[in-house]
């Protein structure tokens, strides 16, 4: 069974937003990294990751921390996602 990157609430969602840091150009890389996958927690029915917003371990916030710390580190959009599926699996194919 095959996922496609789609949104739910779409890539600005106002769930997504109440996370960002004000760095539009940032939070834009964030969510593309995103789309791509699905939450790691396992609590949270697998939402999408650009939409879910759940606290648990493994959850939606560490995972857009993680992608976030990354993309400020000037890894590429590429390169992080790469990084997230190591990580946290859950990659969208």
């Amino acid at each position: 069974m095959a996922f496609s990157p789609v949104s739910v609430s779409g890539v600005g969602s106002k769930n997504y937003q109440s996370y960002s840091n004000g760095n539009a150009a940032l939070e834009s890389r964030v969510r593309l990294v995103a789309t791509n996958f699905r939450c790691a927690c396992g609590g949270c029915g697998e939402l999408f990751l650009i939409d879910c917003t759940c606290d648990m371990p493994r959850g939606a916030i560490e995972e857009k921390n993680f992608i976030r710390n990354k993309l400020q580190q000037s890894l590429t959009v590429e390169r992080v996602v790469i990084l997230v599926e190591k990580e946290y699996g859950h990659r969208i194919i």
